[in-house]
């Protein structure tokens, strides 16, 4: 896995000077920047200051690699035609498809299966936590929904692993992953038509009583109460260093932390990493990336939204696009396929401008 991030990192020697003025290229480095300048400048002083839980510098140049290289390896790779846009979602595709294949065995080896006692069940996959599976699983069925959508033809396959998918997050019993799938559901179909909003509704009056269901049912309540033990605690320490953080990874390392080892939400670590004007810059980041695939109106980009909007949501209940394993790499490949998009539009509304007037081509 190194080496194939290595290799993405050098593809970018291979850019030319036309490849840094495409939307994707200053998309990905507008919205990647927006954080990535704040986080470095305050790990800095950071370590000018003297706090101790300051990231070591060794970490700051690989950060920058994994979050900025190798997503604009992979712009370059497509913007130079060694890469399809649709060839990459695929292979995305394929590796979720090892994951949902994991879970199956799972479930099937599990003794004491049962889809009645959801909760129970966690089943884990490849990743060996129920969370991020369920998380890898609800973007299969996003991805599969989406190209079912858009493709003249209804490949079987895809139909098949958006079932698979869609158990899986079941099966996961991860709350989060069956939020992540409604959200990008509901972004790849809008409820434009009455039927749209009245199936919403009765889907969403469905899930307010399965979820009342089984909180009631539910003997153990520990994973909420933790969120909010780490939420109270994470607001605390952006209050006594707003501006500079405490450093990435510092969560954990709190001498006085109470509750989990991470505040279980991507906004709320980066401020407590890196400060208040590093939370502003993700947050402006995510909404400019948002603005510009809504603007597109066409089918990948608004796939493309679908995918974001849901690693958004699950960023926001779980991860740390600084500091988790599982969640860097899903943020750097959704948000660099997502600007590739934009190259997409570009290209489609210039070929459709010059067939609309052939006499200014010749």
């Amino acid at each position: 896995m190194h080496i194939a991030g290595l290799a993405l990192v050098a593809a970018v020697g291979f850019a030319r000077r036309a490849d840094w003025h495409t939307p994707a290229t200053r998309t990905y480095l507008l919205c990647t920047l927006l954080w990535l300048v704040p986080v470095l400048l305050t790990a800095s002083l950071q370590h000018a200051l003297g706090i101790a839980t300051a990231p070591d510098w060794h970490e700051l140049p690989v950060l920058v690699l994994r979050m900025l290289g190798i997503g604009l390896g992979i712009i370059i790779l497509i913007q130079r035609g060694w890469l399809t846009l649709y060839s990459a979602t695929f292979a995305l595709l394929c590796a979720l498809s090892i994951h949902a294949g994991a879970g199956l065995v799972d479930l099937l080896t599990e003794p004491n299966a049962s889809l009645t006692a959801w909760r129970q069940i966690r089943i884990s996959g490849l990743v060996f936590n129920p969370n991020p599976f369920g998380m890898f699983m609800a973007i299969t069925a996003i991805l599969s929904a989406g190209l079912l959508r858009n493709q003249s033809s209804h490949r079987p396959a895809l139909w098949a692993l958006l079932i698979v998918a869609l158990l899986c997050v079941w099966v996961s019993g991860s709350r989060g992953a069956i939020l992540l799938v409604a959200t990008g559901l509901v972004v790849l179909f809008p409820p434009a038509s009455r039927t749209y909003r009245l199936l919403y509704l009765g889907g969403a009056a469905l899930a307010a009583a399965v979820f009342l269901y089984f909180g009631l049912q539910a003997t153990d309540t520990h994973s909420d109460s933790e969120r909010m033990i780490a939420m109270s605690f994470s607001l605390e320490k952006i209050r006594m260093a707003p501006w500079i953080g405490w450093g990435i990874g510092a969560y954990e390392h709190f001498p006085d932390r109470v509750g989990p080892n991470a505040p279980h939400n991507m906004w709320l670590d980066l401020a407590v990493s890196s400060g208040l004007v590093a939370l502003a810059g993700g947050l402006l980041s995510a909404v400019l990336l948002i603005v510009r695939l809504y603007r597109q109106r066409q089918p990948a980009a608004q796939l493309a939204l679908a995918v974001f909007v849901a690693a958004l949501v699950a960023g926001t209940l779980e991860y740390s696009i600084l500091d988790s394993t599982h969640f860097r790499g899903v943020w750097v490949l959704v948000v660099a396929l997502a600007c590739c998009t934009l190259d997409e539009s570009c290209g489609s509304r210039e070929t459709a401008s010059r067939a609309a007037s052939p006499g200014k081509m010749a």
